[in-house]
């Protein structure tokens, strides 16, 4: 046992104050070094003799004990006190039984000490007492009050707990219960203390006052106000009226989770019950309202406060100030300030550092910088807050010259900058391009070994990047990896991606290489920042490289990385790696088939690769794809390539548009063939689409071309049937071919009708001029 006191000697010289101090019965009157000496003495011979533990409870001994004397006995090995088993469970009853209860802790601190578990230290108790006492008499529940007292004293509250919720038939008074409940709840250990409620349910037989309030606030510190409430409910059916502390924690709760109405409601019902709500309900609540973004409301609390005669303390003060800060309400701040002032309490350096904070938020610098000497003259002394404050309110207008004088004054009241001045001022000199002064200050860091906040660093890194300052990036990474920062492929990216912007593809290549050399694998973001690039500078081999690595890699690329790769190499005439590119992601699965299809023939088709756009359509049709085709229609015809185009249409497979339709029909009209256009005039018909007003304004244009009236009139009177009206032009078209044909009857009959609907009688050629009939020419298609 002498190991073990030597080992723990703070559990043995430690003792419970509260309990020797808590009354007056409980402490014995002070002795002399002399008269401790006698007594020690005493005890020795009692201890032994072979019948001590007969002799010990019967003697005047134990009430003349002492903590110095029982901390000696404890100390000394002479009597073998540490081998005998019922020697400090006989000492704490006996002490406890004379009230002694600082000496009992003592005792018991030393049992905990030698490795004793809860229940083994009750059990050697319960035992000694059977022994040595008399049976009809009963074992004072007191001894093992101080047993989980002094377990719950060193934090150990499970073990003390054990001892509660254990079978021994003791029952502790509602102090043990309460005192453990409290600190299991501090603890957050909500399982274990609703056990012990339980078990103080069972023993005690019931809750006090204090009980039920620990019980409501553990609800509410979970957020079940409705099972706080429930507690709050039975401890009124249950004779138990709620204290003034009780509606604290209520009030309190509700205001926390932002149930105000309900506060209210709690502190009228306290009111009606006779009691008067004091400075920290009233606190409470208007901290409250101003977390809710109700500060009218929190103004009325105010007001209520004052009329009820109860005046403010500085911790309302400070939530008021707070509040008003939070609603950027910095007059009505200012104004609590000084009546902080001019009250008795005075403004606290709380108080100024929460105004800086919000003139500062508001750019109000010149402001914040007036109220500093206001606390100087007010003999507060400005602390770390108070500097980094105005630091940071400097840094966030720019004015890096007044934040340096900042840290001047600071460190003249040896206030070492730490990583956040140094991080404020670092990002401040970056965002006013000052990055000499930032590297500066980074060095500085470095000698100095402060690992600075990491966005620091990724600021830095990024306007480094951005001047594309190479030799300043490295710098900071070499920092980074100094002070053990994990160097990732995030910081490497934005780095390779700004140079990538402004074409320094040899630095870039360069930091690639150092990120894989230091084990890093580069990411998607990398890849593109290469492709893009190299794709702007029109060097596609390198930049269909750097995506087939990607690829391989496992890396999917943005879909408009893709996108301008294929219209570069289309541009470029490389058909063949358009085509490889298109197989590689196809097979890999990276986009759909049918856009990664579109991105292809839209590339192919603006730079002229016809044909091998029309391949690629009759290919999607193949795979079970329907996809219009009445761009490459378009772009065939107007070629002179209509065979081809009506080839492309048939071989897809898919019905195509009257749009389609028209496209061809002017086709074959514009090559000179008007059979191939009237059998797919016919064919539209057929394929039971309707032919609208471009359709058959085509077809009139086209066979009048032709010179063929009879059936540019069988289309124009269809077209009239369908009650698409003809308009001016191409009633001018059809009288213009009766005057070539010589076909004056017919001439004039559609000149009566040009007349009858209105229209002027001009030439074709005439209106086919005229800007005033672009409306009129769109029925053609023109």
């Amino acid at each position: 046992m002498r190991k073990v006191l030597q080992k723990n000697p703070k559990h043995l010289l430690g003792f419970h104050q509260n309990a020797i101090h808590g009354s007056r019965s409980s402490s014995p009157k002070p002795y002399s070094t002399t008269q401790n000496q006698h007594l020690l003495n005493e005890i020795r011979h009692i201890l032994q003799s072979d019948n001590w533990a007969d002799i010990l409870p019967l003697s005047n001994v134990p009430k003349k004990l002492n903590p110095h004397v029982i901390r000696s006995l404890l100390q000394e090995n002479q009597v073998g006190i540490q081998s005998n088993p019922q020697l400090l469970p006989l000492l704490a009853i006996t002490l406890c039984n004379s009230n002694l209860y600082g000496c009992a802790s003592l005792i018991i601190d030393a049992m905990i000490a030698i490795g004793s578990s809860p229940i083994s230290i009750s059990g050697s108790i319960v035992s000694c007492y059977n022994e040595n006492f008399d049976p009809h008499t009963n074992l004072n529940p007191t001894v093992f009050e101080v047993v989980v007292d002094r377990f719950r004293i060193k934090g150990l509250l499970d073990e003390a707990a054990e001892i509660l919720l254990s079978d021994l038939q003791i029952v502790p008074s509602p102090l043990s219960f309460n005192s453990l409940l409290k600190d299991l709840l501090n603890g957050n250990k909500f399982d274990l203390f609703w056990d012990v409620c339980k078990a103080m349910s069972k023993k005690v037989g019931f809750f006090d006052v204090y009980a039920y309030g620990l019980m409501i606030k553990a609800h509410c510190v979970v957020g079940n106000l409705d099972e706080a409430k429930g507690v709050f409910v039975k401890m009124g059916e249950e004779g138990c009226e709620p204290s003034l502390v009780t509606y604290n924690v209520m009030i309190s709760g509700f205001c926390k989770k932002g149930r105000l109405d309900e506060a209210i409601e709690i502190k009228k019902r306290m009111i009606d019950k006779g009691l008067v709500p004091n400075v920290f309900i009233y606190t409470t609540l208007i901290d409250g309202f101003f977390i809710m973004k109700r500060s009218e409301e929190a103004k009325m609390v105010l007001k209520e406060m004052r009329d009820a005669g109860v005046e403010p303390n500085v911790v309302t003060y400070n939530a008021l100030v707070n509040g008003f800060v939070s609603r950027r309400d910095m007059e009505s701040a200012m104004g609590i300030k000084d009546e902080m002032v001019a009250s008795q309490i005075g403004a606290n350096l709380v108080v100024y550092n929460t105004l800086l904070h919000g003139l500062c938020k508001e750019h109000m610098i010149d402001r914040a910088r007036e109220l500093t000497n206001e606390m100087s003259s007010m003999g507060l002394k400005p602390d770390f807050r108070t500097f980094t404050v105005l630091i940071q309110g400097y840094c966030k207008d720019q004015r890096l010259i007044d934040a340096f004088e900042v840290l001047e004054d600071m460190k003249k009241l040896d206030l070492e900058p730490n990583v956040r001045t140094y991080g404020l001022l670092i990002i401040g000199l970056c965002r006013t391009g000052d990055l000499e002064k930032a590297d500066a200050l980074l060095l500085e860091t470095s000698l100095k070994n402060l690992k600075l906040d990491q966005i620091v660093y990724e600021t830095l890194l990024s306007y480094c990047s951005k001047e594309c300052d190479s030799v300043k990036s490295k710098r900071v990474l070499e920092v980074m990896k100094e002070q053990g920062i994990t160097l990732n492929e995030v910081y490497y990216g934005s780095l390779i991606g700004r140079l990538c912007g402004v074409g320094k593809m040899d630095e870039a290549r360069s930091f690639m290489n150092e990120m894989i050399e230091r084990g890093l694998v580069p990411n998607a973001h990398i890849y593109e920042s290469f492709i893009n690039e190299y794709c702007r500078l029109r060097e596609m081999k390198v930049a269909n490289k750097y995506f087939y690595t990607m690829l391989g890699r496992g890396l999917i690329p943005q879909f408009a990385s893709f996108a301008v790769l294929i219209e570069e190499n289309c541009r470029s005439g490389n058909v063949a790696d358009v085509f490889l590119i298109l197989r590689c992601t196809l097979s890999r699965k990276v986009f759909s088939d049918i856009r990664v299809y579109k991105v292809v023939l839209d590339g192919l088709m603006k730079f002229g690769r016809l044909e091998e756009a029309s391949g690629l359509m009759v290919e999607l049709h193949e795979k079970g794809f329907v996809l219009e085709c009445g761009s490459i229609v378009l772009s065939l015809c107007k070629k002179g390539k209509v065979e081809e185009a009506c080839t492309l249409v048939e071989n897809c497979g898919f019905t195509p548009s009257v749009l389609t339709y028209n496209v061809l029909i002017k086709g074959f009209f514009k090559i000179g063939d008007a059979t191939r256009a009237k059998e797919l005039f016919d064919e539209i018909k057929e394929k039971g689409l309707s032919p609208n007003d471009v359709t058959y304004g085509t077809m009139i244009i086209g066979l009048c071309k032709f010179k063929d009236l009879t059936a540019a009139c069988a289309v124009s009177d269809e077209m009239i049937r369908n009650d698409v009206s003809p308009n001016r032009f191409l009633y001018t078209a059809l009288v213009d071919c009766c005057h070539k044909i010589g076909d004056s009857e017919k001439a004039n009959e559609l000149s009566r009708q040009m007349i009858e609907k209105g229209f002027a009688l001009t030439s074709f050629s005439d209106a086919l001029t005229t800007n005033e009939q672009e409306p009129e020419r769109s029925q053609v298609g023109m």
